[in-house]
């Protein structure tokens, strides 16, 4: 006789378990599995070493012995869940009448990214939910060389088509009236690239800021690296770049690293 097939997308809510997939995704007990909207796993296909079981590690610190809700109402184009899940209490423990975000919890765990492109409404709880793991070097965080740095473009072609952080300091920026370019070297068709919808830049940036006032300014942006002539990482939301230092600092600390 051949097995049930598994329960359909939205199903009703269940308690399930789950476990740490290397797709990018979570494993549920109900054979499904769920994309957590806002955080971005490390795949198999990442190439930094110890990555992955860094990420498997802090994940499983949340998981294991524990059930969780899906809380979604959307599939992905592979058929996946998509969104978030409650994280109930630990067996035993007495309930707080809180609904632990599972997304938040494995973010402070270190178990992966910040993608608050990919849930906009939730984007400062995601962001201080990282920066709690970051701080404390937690998960894949314990290892400095997990946020890129934008002057190194040979590493970050070898990410092409995969989530990253990247924080650097501008070299050059210049527009045309469809995109503003940020670039991190003098090689701008070989070097990092950050590219933003020129209608939207004092949306994403500021009002009163202009492309050329970002020159020496340090900072930080995350999302999916494309390969556009060099690297690149195209921001189309105001929480994926953040402006860490203005160009007014000290000189480039990358040209002191390197």
């Amino acid at each position: 006789m051949a097995p049930a097939p598994p329960p359909g997308p939205f199903a009703p809510a269940a308690a399930l378990a789950a476990g740490w997939g290397a797709d990018g995704a979570l494993a549920l007990s109900d054979g499904r599995s769920l994309v957590l909207l806002g955080l971005a796993l490390p795949t198999a296909l990442d190439p930094q070493p110890g990555l992955l079981a860094r990420s498997r590690a802090a994940a499983e610190m949340v998981l294991d012995g524990r059930l969780l809700v899906p809380a979604v109402r959307s599939a992905d184009r592979h058929g996946r869940l998509a969104g978030d899940a409650v994280l109930l209490p630990e067996p035993g423990s007495p309930a707080d009448g809180g609904s632990p975000s599972l997304a938040l919890a494995l973010l402070a765990a270190g178990a992966g990214y910040a993608d608050p492109g990919a849930a906009p409404a939730c984007a400062a709880a995601l962001l201080a939910a990282e920066a709690q793991a970051r701080q404390k070097r937690r998960g894949i965080f314990s290892d400095p060389d997990t946020v890129a740095p934008a002057h190194d473009h040979d590493r970050l072609g070898r990410r092409a088509g995969l989530f990253t952080l990247v924080e650097g300091r501008v070299r050059a920026a210049g527009a045309t009236r469809e995109k503003v370019f940020l670039n991190f070297g003098s090689r701008w068709r070989e070097d990092f690239t950050i590219v933003l919808p020129a209608g939207d830049f004092a949306t994403i940036l500021g009002d009163g800021l202009v492309a050329a006032m970002l020159r020496g300014t340090l900072v930080s942006v995350r999302g999916v690296v494309r390969m556009d002539g060099g690297p690149a990482i195209f921001v189309r939301s105001r929480h994926e770049i953040l402006i860490l230092e203005g160009p007014a600092t000290a000189e480039s600390k990358e040209d002191t690293a390197r």
